[in-house]
C-alpha cells in the first residue's frame, strides 16, 4: 500500500533527492514551505529509513485533512 510522508529539512530539497535513491520505491512529489517535502513509498515499512536520510529533521504522515 502506497503512502505518502511530509518530511521537514534541514538540507536542499535537491540534496534529499538524490539521497531517496537509496530508498527502494520512494518517490518524491513536491515541495513545499518552509523547508518541506511530500515523500510517497511503497509501504509503510519504508518509513524509519526515510527517518535516517541525512537531512531529515522530521517524518510525519501526510493524512486526508477535512475542509471547514
Amino acid at each position: 500500500m502506497r503512502t505518502s510522508y511530509i518530511l521537514t529539512l534541514s538540507v536542499p530539497a535537491a540534496d534529499l533527492r538524490v539521497r531517496l535513491a537509496e530508498i527502494p520505491g520512494a518517490v518524491f512529489v513536491r515541495e513545499l514551505p518552509p523547508d518541506r517535502v511530500v515523500v510517497v513509498l511503497e509501504s509503510p515499512a519504508g518509513r524509519p529509513a526515510l527517518s535516517h536520510l541525512p537531512g531529515v529533521a522530521a517524518v510525519q504522515d501526510d493524512l486526508p485533512r477535512r475542509l471547514h
